[in-house]
């Protein structure tokens, strides 16, 4: 299952590539990072996770977990299967 983090800007003290880093350490055996792309502030980091066929609800709730402690402005999403959702929802 793919999910995409959306964010317009990163927590301070934080860049692209500590965001990935952290990210990788979160999802241990759950998931993987496939792609990243920033523009200014503002980007979004593609992760896939475990086998849909499997429950991936586990990787879900560790990123949606980590993007809340990490301190993420309110604005940023993760997306699933083209929905967007709000982290702190």
């Amino acid at each position: 299952m793919e999910l995409i983090i959306h964010f317009n800007k990163l927590p301070e003290g934080m860049d692209l590539a500590g965001l990935k880093s952290e990210l990788d350490y979160v999802l241990e055996e759950n998931g993987w990072l496939v792609g990243s792309r920033q523009d200014g502030e503002s980007g979004s980091v593609e992760l896939e996770l475990e086998d849909e066929r499997l429950n991936p609800k586990y990787g879900i709730l560790a990123v949606k977990n980590y993007l809340q402690q990490r301190a993420f402005a309110p604005d940023t999403t993760i997306e699933l299967a083209g929905m967007p959702v709000g982290i702190y929802e």
